[in-house]
């Protein structure tokens, strides 16, 4: 059995919590036999007894006296932690608590005074190490309070650390799985919103029967395969995500043909990087929503994606249309986030990667700007919840 194993520590199974209480009272009996120990020692040096044997005897009354006065402790010492912790401190009820200790404390002192009195006291006169002591009743009562004192000071220190630590990991659990619903419930919501997206454009092609419906049911056949089999991890090679950009915005040209330009720049070190799966696609979607459809002459988007000392840089700028009611539209979606593509986002970059990215999105007459700079994490970012704070990121 190692000390340092939890079960040893926290487990309620009786042999672990004998060896605990086992283990803090033999500190306990040595502490006191140490401390103690000095006085009948030279006791027995001042009636002759060589060093070896003084020292011997001195420890074993000093010990002895140790063991008997252990029950006087331990009244005390339990009746803090098993009595009035689980009844009074949960609650709130701090008086009750302030009652109790006194009480306890009182009975701890009577009991000790009790065995000083009836065991411990004839034991040293009968070693010949008792030594005259004024005060009577009060001295002996005191003395018990002192030592009783000392011994649940350290037990109730101990308690409350266990109980401290307990409840802290019971809300680092709490806190996790509702970290782990809410992120789940924002890559559900993800699924449905893309796929809702990319069968319109499969339907409007099917309306002018256009001979390029099977390559776009082929190309979201791979991109389906990719959200339904690859997203499921807390993250994904940077590498595939930009093979996932890739095939979404061949499938948006070819809904669009000539009418739409797409320029598209990877460069940088995207290899051996992870970044959380669909996290750049509601900024495509935002821009092909209310960029390209919503334009009846030339569309064009510009997608700029680098990796340069583990941050990532993401640039979108699309065209859109100057007429009152577009620019109120993509105004109002600048100042929330978008819809539920770019609000979930949103809302995964605080989830996923705290105070580690810096977004911008700015909407102007004929464009709009998304610019997105994000440190990638050296481990997986459900697990680094805290990050240090990202000092400098690129332009």
């Amino acid at each position: 059995m190692q000390l340092s194993d939890s079960n040893f520590i926290f487990s309620n199974r009786p042999r672990y919590r004998l060896a605990r209480h086992g283990l803090f009272w033999g500190v306990v009996w040595l502490y006191f036999t140490v401390l103690y120990g000095v006085f009948p020692i030279q006791d027995f040096l001042y009636r002759g007894y060589g060093k070896t044997t003084a020292f011997f005897m001195g420890f074993l009354a000093s010990g002895v006296s140790s063991v008997v006065f252990m029950p006087a402790h331990m009244v005390l010492a339990y009746g803090i932690t098993y009595i009035l912790f689980p009844r009074y401190l949960n609650k709130g009820q701090y008086w009750k608590m302030v009652i109790g200790v006194i009480f306890f404390s009182f009975l701890s002192a009577c009991t000790s005074a009790a065995l000083s009195t009836w065991i411990v006291t004839p034991l040293h006169t009968w070693l010949g190490t008792a030594r005259a002591r004024g005060g009577g009743l009060s001295y002996l009562l005191m003395a018990g309070l002192r030592g009783g004192i000392t011994v649940a000071g350290f037990v109730a220190a101990i308690k409350l650390v266990k109980i401290w630590y307990l409840k802290e990991q019971a809300f680092r659990q709490i806190e996790k799985e509702k970290f782990q619903a809410e992120l789940q419930l924002l890559k559900s919501q993800i699924h449905p919103h893309f796929l809702f997206n990319t069968l319109n454009n499969l339907y409007a092609l099917t309306l002018r029967k256009s001979e390029q419906s099977p390559a776009v049911v082929m190309k979201l056949s791979q991109l389906l395969s990719y959200m339904l089999y690859d997203c499921n991890a807390s993250e994904v090679p940077l590498e595939k995500e930009i093979t996932f950009l890739k095939n979404y915005i061949g499938l948006e040209q070819l809904r669009y043909g000539a009418r739409l330009e797409v320029s598209m720049n990877f460069h940088g070190d995207l290899q051996s990087k992870q970044i959380a799966p669909l996290l750049l696609i509601p900024f495509l979607e935002n821009a092909f929503k209310h960029g390209t459809s919503e334009q009846l002459e030339q569309a064009w988007i510009f997608l700029d994606l680098a990796v340069e000392d583990n941050v990532l840089t993401f640039k979108l700028v699309n065209s859109r249309d100057a007429d009152a009611e577009t620019l109120k539209s993509q105004s109002a979606g600048a100042a929330s986030v978008g819809g539920i593509g770019l609000q979930n986002v949103r809302k995964r970059l605080e989830l996923l990667y705290p105070q580690q990215y810096e977004l911008q999105i700015q909407p102007e007459e004929e464009t709009f700007l998304v610019d997105l700079a994000l440190r990638l994490p050296e481990v997986s970012p459900v697990a680094k919840r805290h990050p240090a704070p990202l000092a400098e990121l690129p332009a």
